[in-house]
């Protein structure tokens, strides 16, 4: 099977050059198999890139910094412990308007989950 892969790879060159870069119309990709042939053997030598063809990394300006800072960390946290107290002004106003306890909001327990009955008796 790998045989066959070899021959394919070998056989779509013109695949192989579209996807690896080629040096003055050369590829510059060697394909072989192993003499036990359990492992396929590629090589491909690393491209020399001019220099006029590369870009500077752009580095952030430190006083227009727009990602995040420790400060909008702190405040993002800060303003997620906010919505529970959010959360729970809620619910105090929905068992005002609705008359209800505030337990009736809150989820049950996993105490009282496990031992509730599964199979109630059925009224005849």
């Amino acid at each position: 099977m790998a045989l066959a892969a070899v021959k394919w790879a070998i056989s779509n060159r013109t695949v192989w050059k579209h996807l690896i870069p080629i040096q003055n119309g050369a590829l510059y990709l060697e394909l072989a198999l192993t003499s036990d042939g359990g492992t396929i053997v590629c090589y491909h030598p690393s491209v020399d890139i001019p220099y006029e063809h590369t870009k500077p990394i752009p580095w952030p300006d430190p006083v227009h910094y727009n990602e995040e800072t420790h400060d909008q960390v702190l405040k993002t946290r800060l303003e997620e412990k906010n919505e529970h107290f959010e959360q729970g002004l809620m619910i105090e106003q929905l068992s005002e308007m609705l008359f209800t306890t505030k337990h009736h909001w809150y989820p049950c327990g996993q105490y009282h989950r496990c031992r509730r009955k599964l199979d109630p008796p059925k009224d005849i």
